[in-house]
């Protein structure tokens, strides 16, 4: 009898057990449940849901939800703004400012987990709260607008403060019709989901050139007036090469930067050494993430510096064709940099004083910091070709057999209030030049207006 009365307790102890098991794992991967996009309480809680709306820097609707509780409608109402803004959708999940602000956005930052739990039981769904980004959208039209019928981006920053005035994406999609959409756009091999302007890598090629001049400006290797040997020379890169812009009058090391002809420069890396051109581009900030300072989604840092140990290496890499790729948002920031006289400002998207999920306080905690003498960086600008009071310099990557065409640029020359950064693909049937990137980058900046 005891016997059978101990097998009993023992049995009764394992089934406790097992049972308090089975409770502190569910309470422990609620949230993970919870948080599944398949879940159907998520689903139907979010049809509950009255999220907030996305504003511009004057407070106009980019995108806002209406409709009653159940039957609420996403609805962007600027669909050119959908590069930062993104997609929200039940089915597919949120990108962009839909997805780095969502708990803003749904009204759950900030909430005590009792106290959401309670309101859960109560069927009281949070109400969510507007987040309001630094874009202005008369800008944001423009870039888009003359992205038409190209594969690309465009960057647009405020001058000194590095806020994204405008920020496009070709091609791009409509986030009204995601949805009914999403299987073409996944297909697509031109990759409209792609947000080129922050996730894109792109070799930079002689648009890298005004960080070596000044690199090389400062340790006193070069001067601008110095005549290269052979200055307007083709820079071979596997079965393809790069060439000046224009060739005629290249004499000078002045010359050969205005006409971003790459022998030159590719000279230079091969003199500063492996050392000196990664100090370069982690100085100018183009080997870091910009998640962080964002807040949407951005390529990969480059984490790892890959040792240059030969003297073709380090042409390569000086030439823009190396290990190095960047996106147009750091090219814009190398802009505003240039018209800062060598004051690097980290991008920032949000308008808003207070915390955004975290995010704000990652903007506030990265201090303008001066990266190059401005006397250097003057000489640099001196040296760029000027129009209508816009100081750019114009390059060109090559990726594979294709080419990418950059222009960098700012205005006014003399107390900048934009940088702008544009970037143009060769894409499937359709040739791009360099000039075609210049001229956008020309007509966005005199576009802009020159006082406040």
């Amino acid at each position: 009898m005891p016997d059978s009365i101990n097998r009993i307790a023992l049995l009764a102890l394992l089934a406790f057990v097992c049972l308090a098991g089975a409770l502190g794992y569910r309470a422990a991967s609620g949230a993970i449940l919870t948080a599944r996009e398949d879940n159907p309480r998520r689903i139907f809680a979010e049809q509950r849901t009255l999220r907030g709306s996305i504003l511009d820097r004057d407070g106009e609707v980019i995108v806002e939800t209406t409709g009653e509780p159940g039957a609420y409608t996403r609805s962007t109402l600027h669909p050119d703004a959908a590069p930062i803004t993104g997609y929200y959708s039940i089915n597919y999940g949120t990108s962009g400012v839909e997805q780095a602000f969502d708990s803003t956005l749904r009204g759950t930052l900030g909430i005590d987990p009792l106290r959401a739990d309670l309101e859960a039981l109560m069927h009281i769904q949070p109400i969510g709260r507007d987040v309001q980004v630094t874009l202005d959208l008369d800008v944001q039209r423009v870039a888009d607008a003359l992205l038409a019928g190209r594969t690309g981006a465009i960057v647009v920053l405020s001058v000194p403060e590095g806020e994204v005035l405008a920020l496009a994406s070709h091609p791009t999609f409509d986030p009204n019709t995601l949805d009914e959409n999403w299987d073409r756009l996944r297909a697509d091999r031109a990759s409209p989901l792609l947000n080129r302007a922050t996730q894109g890598e792109y070799q930079p090629g002689t648009a890298l050139q005004p960080l070596v001049l000044a690199e090389a400006l400062q340790r006193g290797i070069v001067a601008l007036y110095d005549t290269p040997d052979s200055p307007a020379a083709p820079f071979a890169v596997d079965a393809q090469s790069l060439t000046c812009s224009a060739a005629d009058d290249v004499h000078t090391l002045s010359d050969a930067f205005r006409s971003a002809c790459p022998a030159p420069f590719a000279d230079l890396g091969a003199a500063l050494g492996s050392d000196a051109l990664w100090n370069v581009v982690s100085t100018w900030a183009l080997t870091r993430t910009d998640t962080s300072v964002l807040g949407i989604g951005s390529r990969p840092s480059l984490t790892q510096t890959i040792p240059l140990t030969d003297t073709q290496a380090l042409r390569e890499f000086a030439a823009g064709q190396g290990r190095l790729t960047v996106s147009p948002l750091q090219m814009a920031t190398v802009a505003s940099t240039l018209g800062s006289r060598g004051v690097l400002v980290s991008p920032r998207i949000i308008s808003a004083t207070e915390s955004v999920d975290g995010a704000w306080q990652a903007v506030d905690r990265v201090v303008p910091h001066r990266i190059a003498p401005a006397d250097i960086v003057q000489q640099v600008v001196s040296a760029m070709p000027q129009e209508s009071d816009v100081a750019w310099h114009a390059g060109t990557g090559l990726s594979g057999r294709s080419k990418l065409h950059w222009f960098v640029g700012f205005t006014p020359i003399d107390a900048p209030r934009y940088a702008v950064a544009a970037l143009i693909e060769d894409a499937e049937g359709r040739l791009a030049s360099e000039r075609e990137a210049v001229e956008i980058g020309l007509k966005l900046l005199t576009a802009l207006p020159r006082s406040q």
